[in-house]
């Protein structure tokens, strides 16, 4: 006979509500067969009287012994399953069965063990939520790139809910479990009678929050494995956001003609792209060219034209402008020399270049996109604003824009 598979309604801690769910459950023709982590599996048969108890498992008897369930046969009740190593469930079908415990102190010294594990699991889950959620924010207030950082670790505050929403799951589960426990060292007999109902929504939602996180923080690693790619920029046939170095340099440019292949990719003309949940597109673009002779007022300078991109195309909009500023921020805090100079453009809603010695850099965003370009060369990074915001905008499009150069030239 094929089983049935049921969520439970509640907490297994919460002991009366259990025995009324599986009590009304039999009452429907459903009668228990075995208690999984999360399933319960149950077979359908003709529907006549049952109630169920829930008795501590203590480390002396994990498991039944043929004396117990003799005496317990004699009693009226028959052992169904262990509960997550936590409870032995009996079944009687007889209303004169006798009650498993008449004496409600006695009764409550055998949920001590199963007191102090969950003592001790709501401490350390706890304790392991402080520790995260420490490291968590000393790293952004410590660090001067908080924003980067976060949007870097997007794992780490997921990682903090999980374990915050564990912690109180643990120490709710203590709480309950600890007063029934007082009630009955106080003579007052245990409830078998608790209502299932009345935290339902609560229970499956929390339940199925921490689900949801844990299943994604095991499968986010794979997620970023899958989707990550790093390939020579010819390769490449998506839209790459950026400015190709022989527009900076005009027609006397020649790329790097002796290619180093790293692993099946031209480390010297390069794009990586990264997946994570709150940067869903993050790219970074390294271009080299050919060294070349400069023609000064004091001689002729030897430079390597080149490079680098890094783009992010964020899932929180707000994030954008932190981004950009930080950036900025940063770049004129690692080089004091640098002049920063607020551009215009229509494309984009921040935009500026911060000059220095050798190299420019530009810093811009739209919408949930940010950009920063380091450029060493003589070319003017101002003069391609209008390329950069075609590319910002066929890459929100997710259309082609490939720009590519015959492999002779590479």
């Amino acid at each position: 006979m094929r089983n049935v598979y049921k969520l439970p309604p509640c907490s297994i801690y919460d002991v009366a509500a259990m025995e009324a769910w599986l009590t009304d459950l039999a009452a429907d023709g459903l009668y228990l067969n075995h208690a999984g982590s999360s399933l319960f599996a149950f077979s359908r048969q003709t529907a006549s009287y049952s109630c169920y108890r829930l008795e501590p498992v203590t480390d002396l008897c994990k498991e039944p012994t043929p004396d117990m369930q003799e005496d317990y046969d004699n009693a009226g009740w028959s052992f169904v399953c262990v509960l997550q190593k936590t409870f032995f469930v009996w079944r009687s079908i007889r209303l004169d069965a006798d009650e498993l415990h008449s004496d409600p102190v006695i009764h409550s010294i055998a949920y001590e063990q199963i007191i102090s594990r969950l003592r001790k699991n709501a401490v350390c889950t706890a304790a392991l939520a402080l520790v995260l959620l420490s490291m968590f924010v000393c790293g952004l207030l410590l660090s001067p790139r908080p924003v980067t950082i976060f949007l870097a670790n997007a794992s780490m505050p997921l990682l903090v809910i999980f374990q915050l929403m564990s912690s109180i799951r643990a120490l709710q589960q203590f709480l309950r479990l600890n007063r029934l426990k007082r009630s009955l060292a106080d003579g007052v007999p245990a409830l078998h009678q608790g209502d299932y109902k009345k935290g339902l929504l609560l229970h499956r939602t929390a339940a199925f929050c921490i689900g949801f996180l844990a299943l994604f923080l095991i499968l986010m690693p794979l997620c970023l494995f899958a989707k990550n790619w790093k390939k020579s920029v010819p390769d490449v046939t998506v839209c790459l956001p950026y400015v190709p170095l022989p527009q900076l340099e005009g027609e006397d440019f020649s790329w790097h003609k002796v290619p180093y292949i790293q692993n099946g990719v031209d480390a010297c003309n390069n794009a990586e792209y990264a997946w994570s949940p709150l940067v869903p597109v993050h790219y970074e673009i390294y271009q080299q060219g050919e060294v070349q002779s400069v023609w000064h007022s004091n001689g002729t300078v030897a430079t390597v034209p080149s490079a680098y991109t890094e783009y992010f195309r964020l899932s929180l909009p707000c994030l954008a402008l932190p981004l950009y500023e930080e950036q900025l921020k940063n770049a004129v805090r690692l080089d004091a020399g640098a002049v920063v100079t607020e551009l215009s453009h229509p494309g984009f809603d921040r935009i500026a270049l911060a000059c220095s010695q050798g190299f420019t850099q530009l810093f811009a965003c739209r919408g949930r996109q940010v950009i920063q370009i380091k450029y060493w060369g003589y070319g003017r990074l101002s003069d391609h604003l209008d390329l950069l915001a075609d590319a910002f905008v066929r890459e929100m499009e997710h259309s082609l824009f490939v720009v590519t150069y015959p492999v002779s030239q590479l």
